[in-house]
């Protein structure tokens, strides 16, 4: 029994790894700029599969299939999430700048859009990997979530920070669980929360008919 625990473990890890290995290398195939989007989606929807299956799964199939098929789409997204993050950047050099010449309301403004902005980053992927939809769909779902769940949006954050530290402080950490892992626990953390909504769906549509 032990020795089966120690074996499913290690199957675990191999498998984190490689999704890892596979979300690397095809950002790196993409030459950086325009592989990080599409692995990044595909990660998330291999992430996915394991979590709502309840086991780990195949790896290469349906990473390959997604990264292929969301190549577009992805880089269009997160080139114009990255263009919003550009803007708020340079706002905020602006704002340094002043030297306290920017009305006090203006810099509370920015600072709840960078919040805000922070937040959707944060929430959009395992949001975009389970709902379908266009980018205004995805953006209401995103909304809604960090309204009802902000917590959970909090979290999200939380554990990005927490992989971004851990791998710059530890470099293997980047080539083997950096990314797996994070995207792992993102969408175990969601996937809960969706099946808790679901299943209050489910006894709110039970009283109805009953009523």
């Amino acid at each position: 029994m032990v020795m089966e625990k120690i074996d499913e473990l290690f199957r675990y890890i191999t498998k984190l790894a490689l999704l890892n290995v596979m979300w690397l290398g095809l950002t790196i195939a993409g030459l950086g700029v325009l592989g990080f989007f599409p692995a990044t989606v595909a990660m998330f929807t291999v992430a996915r599969r394991w979590v709502r299956e309840g086991q780990q799964g195949k790896v290469v199939k349906p990473f390959w299939v997604t990264y292929k098929a969301e190549f577009l789409r992805a880089n269009l997204y997160g080139w114009i999430f990255a263009a919003a993050g550009a803007v708020l950047y340079v706002n905020f050099h602006i704002i340094q700048a002043s030297n306290g010449s920017v009305p006090y309301y203006v810099v509370i403004a920015y600072m709840l859009l960078v919040v805000m902005y922070l937040l959707v980053l944060a929430t959009i992927l395992p949001i975009s990997v389970h709902f379908e939809g266009g980018m205004g769909k995805i953006l209401k779902h995103t909304f809604q979530f960090i309204l009802g769940k902000i917590h959970l949006s909090v979290l999200f954050g939380v554990l990005i920070w927490a992989g971004i530290y851990l791998s710059l402080s530890f470099p293997a950490v980047i080539l083997f669980f950096s990314g797996s892992l994070m995207a792992y626990l993102l969408m175990w953390f969601f996937n809960r929360t969706i099946e808790k909504l679901e299943y209050k769906q489910l006894q709110q549509n039970e009283l109805t008919l009953k009523g």
